[in-house]
């Protein structure tokens, strides 16, 4: 009999004390589980016990729910939990997962898997929805209650009552004999204490911005396709099973499986849940590119500029053969004599600019002899002057952007259309840093990345980011093969 030890543990991430459920070894497969509403990480423990022996399995409580201890002044959103999620994954060294994702950690983990995809290995996806038929009519009443509404927050503090609260795990249940009471007992008890109600009102008020982000995900799925298991309740008041079904839409090899029970479906239905778990974790292919598969060959074309020997030092810090091109080696505008110092390298980064029109034209050279020599990855660093501060509104367009980097700023955002429009093989990646605040310093470790055409910001609505930082999201991309044929930008 193999059970597993599971350890009990808190992590400091900025203000916010987490709580979190550990065990399993740290070299096997890890799967992050992501409960939902009202619950926590103790809506996990069988799971655990059931598969924490052959997998690393890992719990948070979001702030708001469970153990976890908050300030009176967290600002209780979506974007907030999943900030706090960010930063627990980067506590814990967690670099390569699958995710579960259950209710709120649907929307708590696809905003994860948008800002990091390369730390996914494949989503579990439980009664998690990201689809507009998967919404009951219950549900769709429960969305059209937000900031603003009249009598809005009052109509959703009928969800923090011990009857809704035991209804979630009962109701739909093919035996309720076969749900403990434990779990929504201890669900209302977190509930009740002072101050959760209010955290609970401001994220019920603001679950329509899970909805409005279905499309965004939806593309999301479509663009990085997951391995993905999607297991169902489908007597869920709140979520219907089309919901389940409409995933195949987007991922037409997700493996779904519905259970005639209801929201709770690990309650009632974990004996036939855990093994499509295991067999599910089992099947993951292990990631060919990854910081620890091998030493990669990485050419930097403008290694002497500044982004260029930031991305230079950061590859070589990690241990990669670098070779450094400068003009001398040879025009990066001419496609011949680029295949001919580019072959037998692993990657390409382009960190260039110049007079002439320069950019694009070396971006055409480069799709024209990366094929050549044999190179299919590359990474073209570009300019935050293409990022838009409104929907087709480019910064490089405004009246307000500064002259002497308009010429570069035009010729950056020239190349971005130029790998946009091209039918090429070479997976490309188009990095572009904040439009105003790319600063000096070093590495930190902790930022963002996403595939958008607007700059990502923090709480205050600023967008900045350090060239160490910035250096190594590059080589994420690279090592990790994420973002392929998208513009990507980095930031805090």
């Amino acid at each position: 009999m193999t059970i597993p030890r599971v350890e009990h543990r808190h992590v400091e991430v900025g203000d916010v004390r987490v709580f979190y459920r550990e065990a399993g070894p740290r070299d096997a497969p890890t799967l992050l589980l992501l409960h939902g509403f009202p619950s926590a990480s103790h809506q996990f423990r069988r799971l655990i016990d059931a598969l924490g022996s052959r997998y690393h399995l890992v719990a948070p409580d979001y702030p708001g729910f469970g153990h976890t201890e908050a300030p009176e002044t967290f600002p209780y959103s979506f974007e907030a939990l999943t900030d706090v999620v960010e930063g627990f994954v980067r506590a814990l060294g967690l670099s390569r997962f699958a995710l579960y994702t259950f209710d709120f950690g649907g929307p708590v983990g696809l905003r994860l898997a948008a800002r990091h995809p390369e730390w996914i290995t494949g989503l579990v996806v439980q009664n998690a929805n990201a689809y507009q038929e998967g919404l009951s009519e219950l549900a769709l009443g429960a969305v059209a209650s937000r900031t603003g509404v009249p009598g809005a927050a009052e109509a959703v503090q009928g969800l923090f009552t011990l009857p809704m609260t035991r209804g979630q795990y009962e109701g739909g249940a093919g035996d309720p004999a076969r749900v403990a009471p434990d779990g929504w007992t201890l669900d209302q008890h977190f509930l009740d204490i002072p101050g959760r109600k209010a955290a609970q009102t401001a994220l019920a008020l603001d679950y329509h911005s899970n909805v409005e982000l279905y499309p965004a995900w939806q593309q999301w799925l479509r663009d990085h396709r997951p391995p993905t298991l999607v297991l169902w309740g489908s007597n869920d008041a709140f979520f219907l099973p089309a919901g389940a079904h409409a995933y195949r839409r987007d991922l037409p090899d997700a493996e779904v499986h519905l259970f005639e029970t209801g929201h709770f479906a690990l309650e009632e239905c974990l004996p036939e849940i855990a093994p499509l778990i295991a067999g599910f974790l089992d099947r993951l292919p292990v990631p060919a590119h990854t910081p620890a598969a091998r030493p990669l060959k990485i050419a930097v074309l403008g290694a002497a500029g500044n982004l260029g020997s930031a991305v230079a030092a950061e590859a070589a810090r990690r241990g990669h053969q670098v070779t450094p091109l400068g003009r001398a080696d040879a025009d990066a505008t001419d496609a011949g004599a680029l295949a001919t110092v580019l072959a037998g390298h692993d990657a390409a980064v382009a960190a260039l600019k110049g007079p002439d029109h320069l950019v694009p034209r070396a971006a055409r050279a480069l799709l024209d002899a990366l094929p050549e020599a044999g190179v299919d990855r590359l990474l073209f660093i570009g300019g935050g002057g293409s990022l838009e501060y409104a929907p087709g509104r480019r910064f490089v367009d405004s009246p307000q952007f500064p002259p002497q980097y308009l010429e570069t700023a035009r010729d950056q955002a020239a190349a971005l259309d130029l790998l946009r429009g091209a039918d090429t093989t070479v997976a490309w990646t188009y990095v572009s840093p904040p439009p105003v605040h790319l600063v000096p310093g070093d590495r930190t470790g902790s930022y963002r990345a996403e595939a958008r055409d607007t700059p990502l910001t923090a709480a205050d609505g600023t967008s900045r980011i350090t060239v160490g930082d910035y250096a190594s999201a590059v080589l994420d991309a690279i090592e990790q093969r994420t973002f392929v044929q998208q513009r990507i930008t980095a930031a805090y």
